[in-house]
C-alpha cells in the first residue's frame, strides 16, 4: 500500500531535486556534443518524447538535458537528424529568433529536418475574434482567448512568468521571412487544429529541410512526420499547407524566400500555386 507523503515534505524535496538535477547537469552535457545522428525535443516541458533527447531551459520531469535555449550550443556541426518542439518558439525574443534557427541549421546533418508547432497564427486569432467565433475557453473567442495565444496566459506560470510569456506572433509571411533569412533551403508552412480544438486553426508550424527538397516531397515528408510524431497534438485531417517551396531565392544581397502559397481551389478542392 502506497504511503502518503504529508505535503510540506514534497514542498521540501522539490527545490533539492531540482538542484540535484542541476548539478547532473553540469557533468551531462558536455558528452551531448560527441553525439550524432540524435533527435532533439526542444522546450519538452513535462512533455517526455520517446526516441528524442528532451530538452529544456528549466528542470522539468521530462528533460534530459537543461540549457539555454536561445542559442543552444550543446550539439556539434552536423549532428542532430530531427530539430522538433511544441508551443516553444513563441517563448522567444523576437531578435533571438533568427540566430536561433541559425543555430538550429548548422547543428543539423545535411538531410536534417526542423518541424515547430504550436505557434500562434495571428490572422486566425484576429479573425475568429472578429467573427466571434465559438472561444477555445469559454463560449466566445473573446479577448481572453486571444490573450491566451498572444501572450500565454502567463499568470498561471508561477515562478516561472517571464519564460512563460509569449514574446511573438506569427503568420506565414513572418515565419518565410525567418526561414530565409536563417539560410534553411526549403519549408512547408501550415495551419492547424489541435486535438480537441476542430473548428479552431489558431495554430501554425513549419517543416525545414537544410538540404532542397522539392514540394512534393516536401508535402509528403511534412505530413508523414506529423502523423508519425504529433498525433496527440495535431488534427491531421485539418493540417492545411499555406506554402511550400525553396527558402531561398535568386541571389542577391539580401536573402529572399522561395515559397509558393498553397490556395485550394473551393470548386474542385485541388490545391494550386500563387506567389
Amino acid at each position: 500500500m502506497r504511503k502518503h507523503v504529508p505535503e510540506w515534505v514534497k514542498r521540501f524535496a522539490r527545490p533539492l531535486s531540482s538542484n540535484w538535477k542541476r548539478l547532473c547537469n553540469v557533468f551531462k552535457l558536455p558528452a551531448l556534443k560527441r553525439r550524432t545522428g540524435i533527435a532533439v525535443h526542444l522546450g519538452c516541458g513535462d512533455d517526455r518524447l520517446p526516441g528524442f533527447v528532451n530538452i529544456d531551459c528549466r528542470p522539468t520531469k521530462a528533460a534530459d538535458y537543461i540549457t539555454d535555449l536561445n542559442q543552444p550550443r550543446c550539439f556539434g556541426p552536423n549532428s542532430v537528424s530531427v530539430f522538433f518542439s511544441h508551443a516553444f518558439f513563441e517563448h522567444l525574443y523576437r531578435d533571438e529568433r533568427g540566430p536561433h534557427l541559425t543555430r538550429i541549421l548548422q547543428s543539423l546533418q545535411p538531410d536534417g529536418v526542423c518541424c515547430y508547432i504550436g505557434l500562434p497564427y495571428f490572422k486566425a486569432i484576429a479573425r475568429m475574434y472578429l467573427e466571434r467565433a465559438p472561444g477555445v475557453v469559454g463560449e466566445r473567442f473573446d479577448l481572453f482567448n486571444v490573450y491566451r495565444y498572444t501572450h500565454g496566459d502567463p499568470e498561471k506560470a508561477v515562478g516561472w512568468w517571464l519564460e512563460q510569456l509569449h514574446k511573438s506572433l506569427f503568420d506565414e509571411e513572418e515565419l518565410a521571412g525567418l526561414l530565409s533569412g536563417s539560410r534553411f533551403a526549403s519549408a512547408a508552412i501550415f495551419a492547424y487544429c489541435f486535438v480537441g480544438e476542430r473548428g479552431k486553426p489558431v495554430n501554425l508550424g513549419f517543416f525545414a529541410t537544410k538540404s532542397p527538397r522539392d514540394s512534393a516531397a516536401l508535402r509528403s515528408d511534412c505530413l508523414r512526420f506529423l502523423s508519425q510524431h504529433c498525433q496527440n497534438k495535431v488534427l491531421l485531417d485539418t493540417v492545411e499547407l499555406i506554402a511550400v517551396g525553396p527558402c531561398l531565392g535568386p541571389a542577391g544581397p539580401e536573402p529572399q524566400h522561395g515559397l509558393i502559397r498553397m490556395d485550394v481551389d473551393d470548386a474542385s478542392g485541388r490545391i494550386s500555386s500563387k506567389r
